[in-house]
């Protein structure tokens, strides 16, 4: 099952978690007789309740059989998220299995444990979800946005194709071939499938990259792949992939970083990440207007399309300078002089 189809199930075993737990408070509220060690509630419930915790056992037993092989496949130190998410796998299975031995063989302990047992089991199933599912839902909504949207739009695949040739591909990948929106699903099947043997989509999605490195950072993770490796064109479809859906990924990051900038209140942070990056003394610089034009259109649109400018643009020349500082801050590489050029012409195009 590939990461959208595991994340569908992860939410189902979720669910069950919730359910047997608030079913199992309610069975509790039922006197128990110690001495028969029998409860009173409705057989029915009872029925109910086991059928939800072997279901629930059926699930957590296939998710562990998806992610234990996986950990043989890091080539890397497993990064915290990967950590975490083992020991609360593990520690649900070890909760799992004294909960079941209770209930089998040590029933005095019934009345006592087993509802602490159950509400750990929520504890842990809430967090063991919470580190994975969203970023997969997350990749699952940026395709569907990309397939009915823009970034498998005709605009943006001659976006990518236009980009495509930085990442210094070899003289025998077609561009064409490259960027039709087959290769670029096949490029995603790529993503779900190998790319997240030695880490999870949080790595691949939490900001854009240019397309240069994206190609770097695929090609370095294809070198750690001894198990399940990635062919060379399985690398280039995957690349094609990500900077087709890095506008998508551009949107997001976007959002989530004014809401940190509102949260902080780090306007003159980011000023004076503006004045080191791109000194006051070249203010009074002025460029010929097309090839301002021309360079503003290569380095922006290697994250995100044109229109995010025209939709909302620098009033000032100090905005243009904050603009272009936080592409530079994204992972944008330019020289001093281009920088200059690309402010030049947002300046003369629409401050006021």
């Amino acid at each position: 099952m590939d990461t959208f189809g595991n994340a569908l199930l992860g939410l189902l075993f979720l669910l069950l978690s919730i359910a047997g737990t608030f079913l199992m408070y309610k069975l509790w509220g039922y006197p128990f007789d110690h001495e028969k060690l029998r409860s009173s509630a409705p057989p029915k419930l009872m029925l109910l309740h086991r059928l939800i915790g072997y279901a629930y056992g059926v699930i957590y037993l296939y998710l562990m059989t998806e992610m234990i092989p996986r950990l043989w496949t890091y080539e890397v130190e497993f990064p915290p998220r990967t950590v975490a998410h083992l020991l609360l796998g593990l520690t649900i299975g070890v909760i799992l299995l004294v909960k079941i031995m209770i209930v089998r063989y040590f029933k005095y302990l019934e009345s006592t444990l087993v509802p602490f047992l159950g509400t750990m089991l929520l504890v842990c199933t809430f967090l063991l979800i919470g580190l994975s599912v969203p970023f997969a839902l997350k990749e699952a909504y940026l395709h569907r946005t990309a397939v009915g949207g823009t970034a498998f739009s005709a605009e943006n695949i001659e976006r990518v194709g236009r980009l495509f040739p930085v990442t210094e591909l070899p003289p025998h990948i077609d561009i064409k071939e490259a960027i039709t929106i087959d290769a670029l699903k096949q490029g995603r099947s790529v993503l779900l499938e190998k790319c997240v043997q030695c880490h999870d989509l949080r790595t691949v999605l939490v900001k854009p990259r240019t397309p240069q490195n994206w190609a770097e950072t695929v090609s370095r993770m294809a070198e750690r792949a001894v198990f399940n490796p990635i062919t060379e064109e399985e690398q280039w479809r995957v690349t094609a992939y990500l900077i087709a859906i890095s506008p998508e990924l551009q949107k997001s990051f976007k959002q989530k970083r004014n809401q940190e900038l509102a949260s902080a209140r780090s306007k003159t942070t980011v000023m004076a990440v503006s004045a080191m990056t791109l000194p006051e003394t070249q203010e009074t610089r002025t460029f010929e207007i097309e090839s301002a034009r021309m360079m503003f259109e290569e380095a922006c649109s290697q994250c995100h399309g044109l229109k995010n400018i025209e939709n909302s643009p620098p009033a000032t020349r100090q905005e243009a300078l904050e603009l272009v500082a936080r592409m530079v801050e994204n992972g944008l590489e330019a020289s001093q002089e281009q920088l200059d050029q690309v402010v030049y012409y947002l300046t003369a195009t629409y401050a006021k």
